[in-house]
């Protein structure tokens, strides 16, 4: 065991850093995910030459994000160093956050009111249009509920009830942006 060069064991290292940089800042809104771990060559009983990971880091205030990004970049350097790996990265993309619209967000708010719903202030830090098209226009997100609270996964579920009200927010909120007249049945929608 001490003369294998074991690409795992480094990328498993690595992966436990993505987890320890994102929570040495303290901060809620920094989320870190190995979402892509893939061995080579893949057999139970051959050391992994090659260890391929995809990470994610995330975060609502930039500056923070790229402080995490460049620890991760750093431990993976270290590691390859210590378990005589070679160790190679590829930044696919490094977007800055953004925020909605104020005034779009308060017009959801008035909507969801409208039709006797609630509402609740979220961060997505997921990757959606919204976050190109607020570059070129004042922009917003309307969430629905999903069963378990799980999104962005294949057992992602959402009850017609609760499409159809995201759906009725979302009329109500066009209407009033345009400075529409409101409808006078929520029926109409």
């Amino acid at each position: 065991m001490p003369l294998r060069n074991d690409a795992g064991l480094a990328g498993a290292e690595l992966a436990l850093a993505v987890e320890a940089h994102t929570l040495a800042t303290g901060a809620m809104d920094t989320v870190g995910t190995t979402g892509i771990f893939e061995l080579s060559p893949n057999a139970i009983n051959s050391v992994p030459k090659e260890a391929r990971l995809a990470i994610d880091v995330r975060d609502i205030n930039g500056p923070r994000r790229d402080k995490v990004v460049q620890a991760i970049l750093d431990s993976a350097q270290s590691l390859a160093t210590k378990r005589q790996v070679k160790f190679e990265a590829q930044m696919i993309n490094q977007d800055p956050p953004t925020r909605c619209a104020d005034s779009i967000q308060q017009a959801i708010v008035a909507a969801a009111r409208g039709l006797g719903l609630t509402t609740k202030h979220m961060v997505s830090r997921a990757y959606h249009d919204s976050l190109f098209m607020a570059r070129i226009a004042p922009t917003g997100m309307i969430f629905i509920p999903c069963k378990g609270g799980f999104s962005h996964r294949p057992d992602e579920f959402a009850s017609e009830k609760d499409i159809s009200n995201g759906v009725g927010v979302l009329a109500l909120t066009m209407a009033q942006l345009s400075e529409g007249a409101w409808p006078d049945s929520r029926d109409e929608l």
